[in-house]
């Protein structure tokens, strides 16, 4: 009589239910209810509650990619920088009083900027051995040094180029579904960061990893 193991992936309803998820979305609950007692003016609105879900949902899309560094049992620490990094060369490259280039070639170089940003905090910390803090921590100062040199402490202005692209400029302004744009994105960045890493090889690999 042969025996057959049978291994449950996931876990269980009741599991996640009683996962330490639901106590982090209760203390957010409970320090949004504190504010709306401190200042009901602000958030006890719809319309602020809509505003604070949209300015934090850029914050959250970054946050998708970094689960996936905490996942592996790592860090990084220059996420910011590099997201302000980015911007700023997109306005340099974008800008008619700079390089005055397109929407989509400004778009297609600042990912690959960023692509090089992460090679980099990948082959300083994996292949040379330099522990991630003091590495990420190294790109996030020439980070910052670097959005300095490129602004001069200054704005940089567009905007009667900006309105040759309004699909591109408004994407984040309008609505969808009563949502607002960045919320919507960043809903649907999740839920495929959240189905690559519990579905599929690569997401195995990298809890293995982080368990290692």
């Amino acid at each position: 009589m042969a025996l057959t193991a049978t291994t449950s992936l996931g876990r269980a309803p009741s599991q996640i239910v009683g996962g330490w998820e639901v106590g982090l979305v209760a203390l957010l609950l409970l320090l949004y209810l504190g504010g709306a007692l401190v200042n009901p003016a602000f958030f006890g609105s719809t319309g602020a509650f809509h505003s604070l879900l949209r300015d934090t949902s850029r914050v959250a899309i970054i946050a998708v990619g970094v689960t996936f560094v905490i996942v592996n049992k790592d860090l990084d620490l220059s996420v910011g920088s590099t997201y302000g990094l980015v911007a700023v060369v997109f306005a340099r490259l974008f800008a008619p009083s700079f390089l005055d280039l397109g929407v989509v070639t400004s778009v297609i170089l600042c990912v690959l900027l960023g692509v090089f940003i992460g090679l980099v905090n990948g082959v300083l910390v994996t292949i040379l051995k330099v522990p991630a803090f003091i590495a990420t921590l190294t790109i996030l100062f020439i980070g910052r040094g670097l959005v300095l040199a490129l602004t001069h402490g200054q704005a940089i202005y567009y905007p009667a180029k900006a309105t040759g692209y309004p699909f591109f400029f408004h994407l984040g302004e309008t609505n969808l579904l009563g949502f607002n744009n960045q919320i919507v994105i960043f809903v649907v960045v999740a839920v495929i960061g959240a189905y690559v890493l519990a579905k599929t090889r690569w997401g195995y690999e990298t809890f293995a990893t982080g368990g290692n």
